[in-house]
């Protein structure tokens, strides 16, 4: 059997009351525990709920996740992270400090005889304004620059609330996420690869084309769900149970 691939996003740490990120980072970490040492492991952003790369400042509920991924990568296994619009600028930290591999959005890597594109998914479909905006301002240097003027935990209040309140506003109709996942697939063709798998919609999602599948993670807030790659199949599996979930 080949190794197995395993892919997650959108497990937004830092957010939520104590008990519920407490919940998630039990979870996650367990989940990276369970891995064989021949395994490979894709982030595909927003681990993170927030983060700016200050000099001298760690949030204290990242630490957990951190010490996790340090284990993950002692044991042999290779990590790989895709920025998301929340944690971008995380980038920098994970490869320099932990030695995780930092790949581009939309870069693609082969596994097992398959092509695998590999993205965050903010601004991926259409109607989505608001993030298409929120993206290009965590990506300008110039506002990280002057954000980083005010005291982090000003910043990392405010950047919470924000956050809380897009989550609030933007409920999951899955019908429609099918249509505009329909819709998106039939006007941009990705017959070069086996799979785009994606985060960001928090949806956990699968919708074929033609010689290529749609495939959205789901997240680790509601639906605690990843992306396994065995044998060639990409699945998404129910990390509290590791059953499979047919969309």
């Amino acid at each position: 059997m080949s190794a197995t691939v395993y892919f997650a996003s959108d497990s937004h740490f830092g957010a939520g009351s104590p008990a519920s990120q407490a919940l998630r980072c039990d979870r996650f970490v367990a989940w990276l525990d369970s891995f064989a040492a021949d395994s490979t492991l894709y982030l595909l952003g927003d681990i993170f709920d927030f983060w700016l790369d200050y000099p001298n400042f760690m949030p204290k509920s990242n630490l957990d996740v951190l010490y996790g991924l340090r284990r993950t990568l002692d044991r042999g296994i290779d990590v790989h992270f895709v920025g998301g619009n929340h944690d971008i600028w995380c980038a920098d930290y994970l490869r320099n400090s932990l030695g995780v591999n930092v790949l581009a959005s939309h870069s693609v890597v082969e596994h097992q005889g398959k092509r695998l594109r590999l993205t965050h998914g903010d601004g991926l479909l259409g109607g989505d304004q608001f993030y298409k905006v929120f993206r290009a301002l965590v990506r300008n240097p110039a506002l990280v620059f002057v954000a980083k003027s005010i005291h982090p935990e000003l910043l990392h209040r405010f950047a919470f609330a924000l956050s809380k309140a897009s989550r609030e506003k933007h409920q999951t109709d899955v019908e429609a996420l099918k249509k505009r996942i329909r819709l998106y697939g039939e006007a941009t063709s990705h017959a070069d690869v086996d799979y785009l798998i994606t985060g960001h919609i928090h949806c956990p999602i699968q919708v074929p084309f033609d010689g290529w599948t749609f495939t959205c993670l789901g997240d680790w807030v509601s639906s605690f769900t990843a992306g396994q790659l065995q044998d060639g199949v990409l699945e998404l599996v129910d990390v509290t149970g590791r059953e499979s979930i047919r969309s």
